[in-house]
């Protein structure tokens, strides 16, 4: 019999750091109305109030929790008699999940990462900021867009989704473009998502 396992808990557990690092309500991203005798401007930066010291430990937060759940899949995987390296061949097949650890070993041990890290790529973070994403939905003809109202509060418009998502650029030790963090980080939750599958501590 399988011992009883938390790691659906802390699957979870970084599903909540990805949506803490969204905000889906425009009504908590009103803009800045500068108004003046001679000029009526408008300042939008997507933050809500939150400072570059909150965004970046949002940010690390979801990256260290999604490094270190390999950690506590290898460790369930001896307790309950199953191959622990199906855990090693997820992150071996895996550039995203690759990344996520790279990233979490430089802020711990500092950078850059020995041997390139476990991408190769000798990945860091940079530009770490929230942004308006804007999805429309996937079938043909959707549109997606936004306008903001007079009073500053950003208005979506079409069938699609809005979001604002804190983010960054992923780059190498030659500040090359590597990728989006949070679609590396959304891939690699998926990655950890199949895997739990595989084990059945998932329902498929």
């Amino acid at each position: 019999m399988q011992a009883q396992s938390d790691l659906p808990t802390r699957l979870r557990r970084i599903c909540a750091s990805i949506g803490q690092a969204r905000e889906e309500d425009p009504s908590k991203l009103r803009a800045k109305v500068i108004s003046t005798p001679t000029l009526v401007g408008i300042e939008q930066d997507f933050r809500g109030g939150l400072s570059q010291d909150d965004l970046e430990n949002l940010v690390h937060n979801l990256i260290h929790n999604i490094a270190n759940l390999g950690n506590h899949l290898r460790k369930w995987a001896k307790q309950n008699n199953h191959d622990r390296g199906l855990v090693d061949e997820a992150i071996r097949t895996s550039r995203p999940l690759q990344i996520m650890i790279d990233l979490s070993n430089n802020d711990k041990h500092g950078y850059p990462p020995r041997e390139s890290g476990r991408s190769g790529l000798t990945p860091r973070l940079v530009n770490i900021n929230r942004v308006m994403e804007l999805r429309p939905a996937a079938r043909k003809g959707s549109t997606v867009g936004m306008q903001l109202c007079s009073d500053g509060t950003p208005r979506i418009l079409g069938d699609g989704r809005a979001a604002a998502v804190i983010t960054g650029d992923v780059v190498d030790k030659n500040q090359g473009y590597i990728g989006d963090l949070s679609r590396l980080a959304t891939e690699a939750v998926e990655q950890w998502e199949h895997l739990l599958k595989n084990f059945r501590l998932l329902g498929t």
